[in-house]
């Protein structure tokens, strides 16, 4: 009678191993070449939640959910408060007196800060802070709306991505957005600012309008949806999309260089220098988290579960195996 043979891949002691290391690389290999992750909403607020109702943006104020109560300023025994600011919520959609669709209102209202009668030596320059429940991680998107007013002589409007040190009381500046004065176009600027040397080492304009001469072309009331993702421990990339046709096309900037800080801090600010008034709008803070796909984590728990399986599978073919292990009984 012709004896059965043996295949190669059975009779060898190392196969069964590399056949099983093999299974979970493999299935690793799957979930990392499918990307493997989905997008989470983790903390997301808006000017129309019940905490603001009637314009009660006030400070202390928490709506939403993944945030720390809203901090807002100036304050402290330094500040000259002669000049007229304040918060409130309004419609971001009458800007130059005309209703601007689309814009970033939600149910017809966004977060203001207005300021009125500023100057140099005495500035109307109202901020809004508010703190995350976590830092932001790698992978997470951060998004927010804008939009501005006219900005008098050297004012500005606009955000900053922050971190905040409990310890030494210093918010340390990671990235900016915001429309100056002095500019045709919003600006975006990062990385380099610390408590010793304070300023963005990294600056560029915009291609997008925040011109403020109330003109068709000119007109920004639909402000714009700003979108920051972190792409690495100090790295990010950003997209700028204008609500309005008249104020450009969205634009995305790639591996931008950022403090090696993490962040867990939003400002929004409007420095009003001149003697005009004006009024910064924002809404709809929202983070998206990376989170691993169902699937992906199923599959993965198979190939870690068929280990066992695979190893009981090795002793079964492996001849010596079993012969050592009946000497040893």
């Amino acid at each position: 009678m012709a004896a059965k043979r043996i295949s190669s891949v059975q009779h060898h002691p190392r196969w069964p191993r590399l056949l099983s290391g093999a299974a979970v690389a493999g299935m690793v290999g799957w979930v990392t070449a499918h990307g493997g992750v989905a997008a989470a909403v983790s903390l997301s607020d808006n000017a129309a939640n019940f905490a603001y109702s009637n314009g009660g943006w006030a400070n202390g104020s928490n709506g939403g959910s993944g945030f720390g109560s809203w901090i807002q300023g100036p304050s402290g025994s330094g500040v000259n408060q002669s000049a007229t600011w304040g918060f409130d919520t309004e419609s971001a959609a009458n800007i130059f007196g005309t209703s601007a669709t689309p814009n970033i209102n939600t149910s017809g209202v966004a977060w203001t800060l207005w300021s009125q009668n500023g100057s140099a030596s005495d500035p109307a320059a109202p901020t809004a802070y508010r703190s995350f429940n976590y830092p932001l991680v790698s992978g997470a998107t951060f998004s927010i709306n804008m939009a501005t007013d006219s900005v008098g002589t050297q004012g500005a409007e606009g955000f900053q991505l922050q971190n905040y040190n409990a310890t030494t009381g210093y918010a340390t500046p990671i990235l900016e957005v915001a429309a100056f004065a002095s500019a045709s176009d919003y600006s975006v600027s990062y990385g380099g600012y610390t408590a010793t040397s304070p300023g963005f080492s990294n600056s560029f304009a915009t291609a997008i309008k925040s011109t403020h001469d109330g003109s068709s072309t000119g007109n920004n009331g639909n402000g714009l949806t700003i979108s920051v993702n972190l792409t690495g421990p100090a790295t990010a990339s950003i997209t700028l999309t204008p609500l309005g046709t008249s104020q450009g096309s969205p634009e995305t900037f790639t591996s931008l260089p950022l403090n090696t800080n993490s962040i867990n801090q939003i400002m929004l600010f409007n420095d009003n220098l001149g003697s005009s008034a004006q009024n910064a709008y924002f809404n709809n803070l929202q983070v998206t988290d990376p989170v691993p796909e169902p699937t992906a984590l199923a599959l993965l728990g198979c190939a870690l579960l068929a280990l066992p399986l695979l190893r009981r599978k090795t002793f079964s073919l492996n001849p010596k195996l079993q012969r050592e292990t009946i000497c040893r009984r």
